[in-house]
């Protein structure tokens, strides 16, 4: 069978799963409109091919011949202890007192979250429950604008998520931890919806993990924000799947004026992993820095794709993603910044850089820039290269022997783009894990 016509029965099974899942839904629902009208698109427009520009690079049917079939051999742990038992990370995170949401395979579990009630500026709740106005009306408004096939997918699939909405806590910041574990083989499928309303902090991380190497999941997740006026976001994650995980991740902000979003990720693992991150600068005097690295190695495809539109004048944004490979590895990088001629004083800077450490592994970049107003300074690079021997040859020159000195090389191309990460109880509670990378990746081990 052709790649395309495996494509083409993938696209098949979802849609007839997706057939059955909406048709399986209560009609009463708040959502059932908005799932119904994207399971229409979806059954229109299908799972995108390698014909689609924004998939050129992407060839589903390589990574994905059919759905998982679910699994139900691991069980969700009855406690918060027996959890934290085979998750040293999660020790850290209950030292905190801070809000911690913790999901399984899609699902929200309350017996494994830390959740204080006596917290009255933020409200969270599970998608299963009743969607608050506030939520729908955000869910509701990103659906009418949006054309992407895999949100769509998600929009019809979605199974459970956070609604989280932060209120100003006299300029205070608040801490929220989202811990997704992958428990068992199946298709699953979240939407996280967080209102930061006016002068309102919040630093956001989320963690996802396998908890075996042998899982295989296929997911689809989506998260929207809406930033409002003079509030500050940052937001870390730090995703680390098998070999064996397919995901599908979209990521949409709107920013009010005056507003910072700090947006960093750390990804790794994973048979495929696409990257959609969207962020649009509705108000003027935002900040917005989207930024991250890839590690990859195996035959691990990582896809990372950037949209940030300035629509108001005197914003700022950056883009800063750093790359390494190894084995037969692939990443692809697409970014696109577009400027609209409202938007005058932009500034706008994109960066793009890979480091192969093989033969055998592949990177593509694409930066872009559309840019409609006249007084603005926009920019982007892209790199993509092998060690500089050069750079080798001088630390050898000074008495460092060779692996050391790639050590150090390959460790300094990481920290310019850690330096990026605003939030520093994120890197309190994850500097074991970014030393642990640093370390690993620094002797050729690029799965952390």
């Amino acid at each position: 069978m052709s790649d395309t016509n495996i494509n083409q029965d993938i696209g098949q099974q979802l849609l007839s799963y997706c057939k059955d899942d909406i048709f399986s839904q209560d009609k009463q629902s708040d959502l059932y409109g908005i799932r119904l009208g994207a399971y229409e698109l979806f059954k229109k427009h299908g799972l995108p091919t390698s014909k689609n520009e924004n998939w050129k690079y992407t060839n589903i049917s390589q990574k994905l011949k059919k759905i998982p079939e679910s699994t139900s051999d691991s069980p969700v742990p009855l406690n918060l202890n027996n959890f934290i038992n085979n998750f040293d990370i999660m020790r850290k995170l209950k030292d905190t007192n801070d809000t911690v949401l913790v999901f399984m395979d899609g699902s929200l579990q309350m017996q494994l979250s830390i959740i204080d009630k006596n917290l009255k500026n933020i409200e969270i709740v599970s998608l299963k429950n009743d969607v608050p106005e506030w939520a729908l009306e955000i869910i509701s408004d990103k659906h009418s604008e949006n054309t992407n096939e895999i949100f769509n997918l998600n929009t019809v699939l979605m199974q459970d998520g956070a609604l989280i909405n932060i209120k100003e806590n006299n300029g205070k910041t608040d801490n929220i931890y989202i811990v997704h574990v992958g428990n068992n083989n199946g298709f699953f499928n979240y939407r996280h919806v967080i209102n930061i309303q006016d002068s309102a902090r919040v630093n956001v991380t989320e963690l996802k993990i396998s908890n075996k190497s042998d899982i295989c999941a296929l997911y689809t997740s989506s998260i929207i924000w809406k930033i409002g006026d003079n509030s500050i976001v940052n937001n870390v994650k730090y995703q680390a799947h098998n070999q064996l995980t397919v995901g599908f991740n979209q990521q949409y902000a709107d920013v009010g004026n005056n507003a910072e979003f700090n947006s960093f990720t750390i990804s790794s693992g994973s048979k495929l992993l696409r990257e959609f991150r969207s962020v649009s600068c509705n108000g003027s005097r935002s900040d917005i820095s989207i930024s991250g690295i890839n590690l990859l190695d195996g035959d691990s495809h990582i896809y990372t794709s950037l949209l940030v539109r300035h629509k108001a004048p005197n914003s700022t944004s950056r883009e800063k993603y750093r790359s390494i490979l190894n084995d037969n590895s692939r990443g692809v990088f697409q970014g696109n910044i577009i400027v609209d001629q409202d938007a005058q004083k932009t500034i706008a800077k994109q960066s793009i850089d890979a480091l192969i450490l093989s033969n055998h592994a592949e990177h593509d970049a694409k930066p872009e820039l559309e840019i409609y107003a006249d007084d603005v300074q926009c920019g982007h690079g892209a790199t993509t290269g092998q060690i500089s021997l050069e750079s080798l040859f001088y630390l050898k020159s000074r008495g460092i022997p060779e692996e050391e000195a790639r050590s150090l090389l390959i460790q300094a191309f990481l920290l310019e783009a850690l330096d990026e990460i605003k939030d520093r109880s994120a890197i309190k509670i994850f500097g074991d894990v970014m030393n642990n990378i640093l370390n690993r990746v620094s002797k050729g081990s690029l799965h952390v």
